[in-house]
C-alpha cells in the first residue's frame, strides 16, 4: 500500500467537533487508548491518533477504489440520511 498525503487539518477537526466522544457513562473500554481526557461528562478523543488512522483509512479506500472495488456507504442516524445519500452520489 502506497502512503499518500491527505490534507487532514487538526484545527478543522476541532472546529467540526470531532474530538467530542460519547458521554462518560456510555463508553466501551476498548476505546480507552483513543481517549485523551474527560470534560463535563464527555470523553475527549485524541485527534492526533484519529488523524493518523483516518489517513491510513483514506489510503485503503483509495487503493480499493483504484482497483475498481465497490463500496456500501451506511449512515446510522436518521438525521444524516440526506448527507449520506449526497456523499454516495458524489462518490459515484
Amino acid at each position: 500500500m502506497t502512503r499518500r498525503y491527505w490534507n487532514i487539518n487538526l484545527k478543522e477537526m476541532i472546529e467540526a467537533g470531532v474530538h467530542f466522544g460519547h458521554g462518560i457513562k456510555k463508553w466501551n473500554p476498548k476505546m480507552a487508548p483513543y481517549i485523551s481526557a474527560k470534560r463535563k461528562g464527555t470523553h475527549i478523543i485524541n485527534l492526533a491518533r484519529t488523524a493518523r488512522f483516518l489517513s491510513e483509512g483514506c489510503d485503503l479506500v483509495f487503493d480499493a477504489a483504484s482497483q475498481g472495488k465497490s463500496f456500501l456507504i451506511v449512515g446510522t442516524k436518521k438525521r444524516a440520511t440526506d448527507l449520506v445519500a449526497s456523499a454516495a452520489i458524489r462518490a459515484r
